[in-house]
Order: structure tokens, then C-alpha cells, then sequence
């Protein structure tokens, strides 16, 4: 019974450990997509719409811990005079951004040189006009006078994809990469250089809100918090139809990380299901060494008069033992492995399906064999064919040469030997990107293609 029970034991350990780990590196993996987003969704305002009204309604859809409005003004270039000559761009953009939006979102955000009060260059802008703190670059507007306003600071955007990207564009018809030319200012001084061209040319100003969700509420699962996240977007896109146009990009990160999260869990369970199986056939074999004492204490129960169901009962009382006492090992050696190596217990974690299935499995498994057996002896042999002795006394030649240790004496030394080289597995399904070089008309750079995603 003890040797059943230390078999039980082990597959639930395992099954549950298995389950425990996949859970974390799920959870892992939705919280490093999550954190990678500096802002969930961008919602664009349509001509007519006021920020209070979008604003009502993505609060009314779920609740949010950013939501800021954003200027974005297309420009037809930049130039600036440094020393004795002029250095001049094609097109860009300028965005007014609130006082808040650095605190709130500073991700999106690395200054390198100067005070975040005032206007900002990005780093490539600042590079292609020679121009650094203190200068003046003058701003072309379309269909108004240039406006001169002066640099306080150069700054980098890690996320200038998504930040500068084009909401409600096709992918096909949407730019292959962000512009090289961009300015920041604060958002009451960008009303005042724009709001004229906003008047004259609408077409080339606009406003979105930059929105971040509450990432507490998500679910760690990367599939049900795609499925949390695409839902709560497609509601505000029926709430917001007609007044604004939305692009979600924590949702795109997320389908793509869901992705990884399957890949990883059909690969880690095919690692670690065989040794579970094979914990399962081992608890199933000392089940069976048994059958010969289980067998003649039925004969001797059947020659007192025993009956077939007296003699399941007693089997079940027995597997019942074997069953509970085996899943509460297993289950009480899973939380121990799963504190030392994820810092949390296996309840704490979401895999209550693999806890619940493990604990199944230790509760019928052993059970399961022990009641067959003795069902089909009960119901198949006679006392006395019960009760003979059959089979040879003498052990087989590969019991007597320990032919079973040799083997596993050669896999301890297999597995010590590819431990020690520090051999690890690792996995990209991706493939690996080259950079590669772009040249634009005002710079030269070595790069990542934007439209691999880098």
C-alpha cells in the first residue's frame, strides 16, 4: 500500500507541478506583453466630437488609469539656421501633449538632453537639423506663415511606431515606417501655433486620447485577457460609432503573445507529460506485484463465505487508502516544488484545472487498478486456482544480472554528463532578424526596418 500510495504521490506531484509552472510562465508572459504597451489604446476623434464625450463613453465601457488628449498636427517640414548654414526637412508632426502625459506615460519617453518643460525634439529631428537646447527651429505650417519656436530639450520614443502611427488607416495603405521629423510641445502652445491651421486646413490636425486600462483587472492568461481586452474595444467601437476610430494596440500585442503562451505549453507538456505517464505505469506495476497477496486473501475470505461484494468492499477500502493518501502526498510535495522554484504555492497560481485533474487522476488511478483486479479474480478463478502457487520460483536472468540498474546507472551518468555542459534549449519560432540599412533623403542611418517590428 505504501509503494502504491509513493506511486500516486508522484503523479500528482507531477501532473500538479506541471500545471503550476505552465500557469506562471503564462502569467509571466501577459505581464511582460502588458507592461511592453505604454498605451492600450489610441482613440481618434472625428470632426465634431468633443474629448468629454469620448471620454464619457470609454469610461462608461471600462475603467481606465489613463486617459489623456493628444494633438497631432501634419506639418510640411522643419529648418533651422546653425552657424552659417540652413538645414531643412521634408514633412512631419507635431504633437501637443498635456503637463501630465510625462508622469502618466513615461514610457514613451527618454530624455537625453535638456528639461521636459517646453518644446522637444526628437533625437532623429535634432540630428537631421544640427540643432540642440537653446536653438530655434522654424516650423512650416500648411497654408500659414512658418512659426520659430525654441528647443528645451532632445528627446528619444522607444514606442514612436504605435505613438506616431495612423489610426483607421488600412495596413496595406498605413506608411512602412514612422516619421523621421517630429516635435513635442505642451499642449496649450500647440493650440495656439495650430489651432489656425485647424481652421483652414482640418484635415491636417487631429486629436486622440491615449487610454490605458487597468491591467489589475486582466486575467493572467493571455487568451482570456485578449479575450477581456478585444471585447471591452469592440464595445466601445459600438458605443463611439461615428464619432471616433480606435486602434488597439495592448489587443495586438496580446494576439501575438497568445500565440508564444500555446507554443510554450504544447512543448512543455510534451516534456513533462511522459514522466507522469510513466509515474502513472509505475503505480499501476506495484499494483500489480500485489495481485498474488490480494488473490489468496480473497480465497481465503471466499472459504469463510465471503461474497463478491463484501470482497469489492474490502478492495475499495483499501484503494481508498492508496488514493487519498497518495493525492494528499502529491499535492503536499507539488506546493513544496512549486515554492522553491516559483516563489508560490500551486493555489496561489491559476492552475486550478491541472490541480483538479491531478488530484482525479490520484484518486482513481490506483483505485481504479486495485478494483479490477479484484473484480476480475472474484468473478474469474476459483478458490483453488486462487489459492495455487503458479510461475517459477527461480528469478529471470535479467533480475538476477540487474540489467534494470545498468540501464538506469547509464541514464544518471547520460544526464549528469549533458548537465554539467550547461546544455540548454533555446526556442525561437520567430526567426532571426538581420538589420538592415534604409536611407532617407535627409539622413543617413543604420536601422531595424520599422516593418519588422524590432
Amino acid at each position: 500500500m505504501a509503494g502504491a500510495a509513493a506511486g500516486v504521490a508522484l503523479t500528482v506531484a507531477l501532473l500538479a507541478s506541471l500545471g503550476a509552472f505552465l500557469a506562471q510562465s503564462t502569467a509571466s508572459m501577459t505581464r511582460r506583453a502588458i507592461a511592453g504597451v505604454p498605451v492600450d489604446w489610441q482613440v481618434q476623434l472625428v470632426p465634431g466630437t468633443t474629448v468629454q464625450e469620448l471620454a464619457a463613453a470609454i469610461g462608461e465601457t471600462t475603467p481606465v488609469s489613463l486617459l489623456q488628449p493628444v494633438g497631432y498636427a501634419d506639418v510640411d517640414g522643419f529648418d533651422a539656421h546653425t552657424g552659417a548654414t540652413v538645414q531643412t526637412t521634408g514633412k512631419g508632426n507635431v504633437l501637443g501633449l498635456p503637463a501630465a502625459y510625462f508622469r502618466d506615460a513615461p514610457a514613451q519617453f527618454r530624455m537625453l538632453l535638456g528639461s521636459p518643460d517646453g518644446v522637444l525634439v526628437a533625437q532623429q529631428t535634432a540630428a537631421n537639423l544640427h540643432v540642440t537646447v537653446g536653438d530655434t527651429v522654424t516650423i512650416h505650417r500648411a497654408g500659414l506663415a512658418p512659426a520659430d519656436i525654441r528647443v528645451a530639450g532632445i528627446v528619444d520614443l522607444p514606442h514612436a511606431d504605435s505613438m506616431l502611427q495612423p489610426v483607421g488607416v488600412p495596413a496595406g495603405v498605413a506608411p512602412q515606417a514612422p516619421p523621421d521629423n517630429v516635435l513635442l510641445m505642451p499642449i496649450n502652445e500647440w493650440h495656439r501655433v495650430f489651432g489656425p491651421q485647424a481652421a483652414i486646413r482640418p484635415d491636417s490636425v487631429r486629436t486622440q486620447l491615449h487610454v490605458r486600462l487597468l491591467h489589475d483587472r486582466l486575467p493572467g492568461d493571455p487568451q482570456a485577457a485578449f479575450a477581456a481586452v478585444h471585447g471591452a474595444a469592440r464595445n466601445l467601437e459600438a458605443r463611439i460609432a461615428g464619432n471616433g476610430i480606435m486602434a488597439d494596440n495592448l489587443a495586438a500585442r496580446l494576439d501575438a503573445v497568445r500565440s508564444d503562451a500555446l507554443y510554450a505549453s504544447v512543448l512543455f507538456l510534451f516534456l513533462g507529460a511522459p514522466g507522469a505517464i510513466l509515474a502513472a505505469f509505475l503505480t499501476v506495476a506495484v499494483v500489480a506485484s500485489g495481485a498474488g497477496r490480494r488473490r489468496r486473501d480473497q480465497a481465503l475470505l471466499r472459504i469463510r463465505g465471503a461474497s463478491r461484494a463484501q470482497i469489492l468492499k474490502l478492495a475499495a477500502v483499501e484503494a481508498a487508502c492508496v488514493g487519498v493518501g497518495g493525492t494528499t502526498a502529491g499535492l503536499f510535495l507539488a506546493t513544496l516544488l512549486s515554492e522553491a522554484q516559483l516563489d508560490a504555492g500551486i493555489f496561489a497560481t491559476s492552475a486550478i484545472g491541472w490541480i483538479a485533474a491531478a488530484a482525479g487522476v490520484g484518486l482513481l488511478l490506483a483505485p481504479a487498478a486495485m478494483l479490477a483486479m479484484a473484480w476480475i479474480d472474484a468473478s474469474r478463478m476459483t478458490v483453488a486456482a486462487a489459492r495455487m502457487a503458479i510461475g517459477l520460483e527461480r528469478r529471470r536472468l535479467w533480475q538476477r544480472g540487474g540489467f534494470d540498474f545498468i540501464l538506469l546507472a547509464l541514464s544518471a551518468i547520460i544526464f549528469w554528463s549533458t548537465w554539467r555542459t550547461g546544455y540548454q534549449v533555446v526556442l525561437a519560432p520567430e526567426g532571426t532578424l538581420s538589420p538592415r540599412s534604409i536611407t532617407r533623403p535627409s539622413s543617413h542611418r543604420f536601422c531595424c526596418g520599422w516593418a519588422l517590428d524590432c
